[in-house]
């Protein structure tokens, strides 16, 4: 869902590796909207069995609080990808994370698998974060999006992208994987999906993930992925509307209930005329932070 409409609230997704329990167990603290149980990148490939055990256990126990638990599982085609799905949703995961979308009649088949493992298991259907990171990905965007209803958001993975394309660095803030950051947005938003941020990898660089935080924020994403909990807070500050932004948000629409009882459908707020598209963007803004505050 977009901000247009009520759902939920993904500020900040925390990825944890799923072969460290010590780290499962401290994701409790991390205060992430979404934290992010990883079977794919961080685990080696003779950990993954493990992997998967830790986080089935770690779904079975719960005690995350408010955070919504989702799994990164490995990719179709992969060894693991069956076994991940069949273990997540048997312990009763129900937000998959599916790295490498690459056309919606992968994303088709992978709804079809999940509907065969949930067959006679409560918990309804299991939802989708679709991680675009590669050239096709980024091309096939709009379709993918709209590939099944279990769709909720589009992950932009800018270093995946980066290495196809053929780039010596990473760097989301310019050229052609500026210009895909950019595409991944447009493709959710044209299909009512959440756009989620790709990763910055400078861990303690405090400042620089700020400011790629408010930049994906400017582009029209709705959160950002994590991989550190130092960047949790970032994330959830900048994708929080501050008071400033409510104080006005609330003057455009209380002035917008006044001018539709004149009759006027165009009205001034500190001498900037405001019409139907500013409205609704305000609107967007106390609805957010009507969410935050739950």
């Amino acid at each position: 869902m977009t901000d247009a409409e009520p759902g939920r609230l993904r500020r900040s997704l925390l990825f944890v590796p799923g072969a460290e329990p010590r780290k499962l167990e401290r994701a409790r603290e991390a205060g992430a909207d979404t934290l992010l149980f990883d079977l794919e990148d961080s685990v080696a490939p003779q950990m993954k069995g493990e992997a998967r055990a830790h986080v089935a256990a770690a779904l079975r126990s719960g005690g995350f609080g408010d955070a919504e638990l989702a799994v990164r599982v490995n990719a179709p085609g992969t060894p693991d990808f069956e076994v991940d799905v069949e273990a997540v949703i048997e312990a009763g995961g129900r937000v998959l994370m599916l790295p490498k979308a690459e056309n919606a009649d992968g994303v088709a088949r992978v709804a079809e698998k999940l509907l065969q493992c949930e067959a006679g298991r409560a918990g309804g259907l299991a939802k989708l974060l679709l991680l675009i990171e590669s050239p096709a990905g980024v091309a096939n965007a709009t379709s993918i999006a709209a590939a099944t209803p279990r769709v909720e958001a589009l992950c932009f993975g800018h270093a995946d992208f980066s290495l196809l394309v053929g780039l010596a660095e990473a760097d989301a803030s310019r050229g052609i994987v500026y210009h895909a950051r950019c595409s991944v947005v447009i493709a959710a938003k044209a299909h009512g999906v959440a756009p989620i941020d790709c990763i910055f990898p400078a861990v303690k660089d405090d400042d620089a993930c700020r400011a790629d935080t408010q930049l994906g924020a400017s582009l029209g994403y709705e959160g950002k992925m994590c991989i550190h909990p130092r960047q949790v807070q970032i994330a959830n500050e900048v994708y929080t509307p501050s008071a400033a932004q409510i104080d006005y948000a609330q003057r455009v629409i209380d002035a917008c209930e006044r001018a539709e009882a004149e009759g006027r459908g165009v009205f001034t707020v500190d001498d900037k005329m405001i019409d139907a598209p500013l409205v609704a963007q305000q609107r967007r803004i106390l609805q957010r932070a009507s969410r935050n505050r739950r």
